[in-house]
């Protein structure tokens, strides 16, 4: 039996409810892991620039077809540059 984390969708539907125009937004993911959440919000965005420095979650997180609009990166956050008004949200989900 495989764990399936949060099956009621409570954590989709309270990232919605905080960012109601998600649909028109570009969205940075710090932390994206195996691309757990990225993968149940990524329709909704505009677009989505995700990255973690553990190679191992990314090389998963891409072995499965990415969506168009997401574009992901093994860094670590001090090795990211966004320039400024590129962005509209940025999430970290379960990131320390």
């Amino acid at each position: 039996m495989s764990l399936q984390l949060d099956p009621e969708e409570h954590e989709i539907e309270a990232l919605v409810a905080l960012l109601p125009n998600l649909h028109s937004s570009r969205v940075v993911e710090v932390g994206c892991g195996d691309g757990r959440l990225t993968r149940r919000y990524a329709a909704r965005a505009a677009s989505v620039f995700a990255f973690d420095p553990d190679e191992t979650a990314v090389n998963a997180f891409r072995s499965q077809a990415l969506p168009d609009n997401v574009d992901v990166r093994c860094k670590s956050v001090d090795r990211i540059e966004i320039l400024p008004g590129t962005v509209d949200v940025v999430i970290l989900s379960w990131s320390l």
